[in-house]
C-alpha cells in the first residue's frame, strides 16, 4: 500500500531506476529468453508477456534493445 511516487523514490534510491524501468528491463529479459526458443512465434511471445498488440511489443523491444525481436532471434540462433 504505497503510492507510485513513493515506489519510484525507493526504486531510484536502491537501483537508480524508476519502477517502470525495472519492470521493462525484466520483461525484456524474459522476451530475450523466450526468443531463443524457435517453437514460439514472436506474436505468441508478445501475448505471453501481456502485449495485446504485437507491433507495440516490437517497438518497445527495439527501443530498449536496439534490435527488432526477429533480428534478435536471428542473431542469437546463428
Amino acid at each position: 500500500s504505497i503510492t507510485l511516487k513513493h515506489l519510484n523514490r525507493i526504486s531510484n534510491e536502491i537501483l537508480a531506476k524508476t519502477a517502470t524501468e525495472v519492470i521493462i528491463n525484466r520483461v525484456l529479459l524474459e522476451a530475450k529468453r523466450m526468443l531463443t526458443d524457435k517453437n514460439l512465434s514472436v506474436n505468441e511471445i508478445a501475448e505471453a508477456l501481456g502485449y495485446e498488440d504485437y507491433s507495440y511489443f516490437a517497438r518497445v523491444f527495439k527501443k530498449h534493445s536496439g534490435l527488432s525481436p526477429t533480428a534478435f532471434r536471428n542473431l542469437k540462433n546463428q
